[in-house]
């Protein structure tokens, strides 16, 4: 399902409750976003419905509208086909305002995820071009990892694979929102072992993940650890090795890797590689 990010979703809310005493469609709109919020897709289409009665040009209930289509399950062409009239209807009205940046993000995320014939390349480019406009707002903090998978995750030569890899780096430069910085880092780094096994350059990212203020969920954490521990036991830097080995101890007490982890710190602990049995 896609839904509105939490944080978007209440900015909203509250630029719509400012006018709530004297214009009852933004009252609905209001509600319609809540409704969103709780996963409630088809009271949310009765509420921007009933705001676009009688205020038919309400960009925010038009928004939520499309938002609540795509929610609907189940999903249907034709509601994604009506999703995108709407955003795209936003967007050419006013791509610079709130509404209209968020039309161009949910639009990107239909062309790659949800339209009948997904077109990686066109929300590629949907993605580059909403960062390179509006690349403080929110949505293109949201929009930034999304580029990131598509820029790394794609079938090409080596030396492309590396420009795009550069070009994924250069959005973590210019990351604002915590989450974002946070996403792009897990992104970088699970792309340069799973697809390189390039220690060098993932453990880097895995040790900003596990300093930033901004916590990891739990699988999240294990996994980095995990990554953390074995990249710098690679690259023969024993002391930091043991160290994540040992916060992961901490962390996950219980785990079946326990033992194996154990094991690994012990054989680092004397002098040994650390390898895997």
């Amino acid at each position: 399902m896609i839904s509105l990010p939490p944080r978007v979703a209440l900015l909203l809310c509250s630029l719509a409750a400012t006018a709530f005493a004297v214009s009852p469609p933004l009252r609905e709109t209001k509600r319609g976003w809540t409704d969103l919020l709780q996963l409630d897709p088809n009271a949310a289409r009765q509420a921007f419905a009933a705001a676009q009665t009688v205020r038919p040009s309400d960009r925010e209930a038009r928004l939520g509208e499309a938002l609540a289509l795509l929610g609907t399950q189940p999903r249907t062409d034709a509601n994604i086909a009506r999703a995108g009239e709407l955003l795209a209807a936003l967007q050419a009205e006013n791509p610079g305002d709130d509404p209209g940046i968020a039309a161009a993000y949910y639009a990107a995320r239909i062309t790659q995820l949800h339209a009948p014939a997904p077109d990686a390349p066109a929300a590629l480019a949907a993605y580059r071009a909403l960062i390179a406009a509006h690349p403080n707002n929110a949505y293109a903090q949201l929009a930034a990892p999304k580029l990131a998978i598509l820029l790394l995750y794609a079938n090409v030569p080596p030396a492309e694979w590396e420009r795009r890899a550069a070009e994924a780096e250069a959005l973590l430069a210019h990351a604002t929102a915590p989450e974002a910085v946070r996403d792009l880092q897990l992104i970088l780094a699970d792309a340069y072992l799973r697809l390189r096994r390039d220690h060098a350059r993932a453990l880097p990212l895995l040790e900003r993940c596990l300093a930033d203020a901004l916590p990891l969920r739990s699988a999240h954490l294990d996994t980095v650890l995990i990554a953390a521990a074995e990249s710098a036991r690679v690259l023969g830097r024993k002391p930091e090795a043991i160290g994540y080995y040992e916060r992961y101890l901490a962390e996950f007490p219980r785990n079946v890797k326990v033992d194996e982890i154990r094991r690994r710190i012990a054989d680092l602990a004397a002098g040994g590689t650390g390898d895997p049995r």
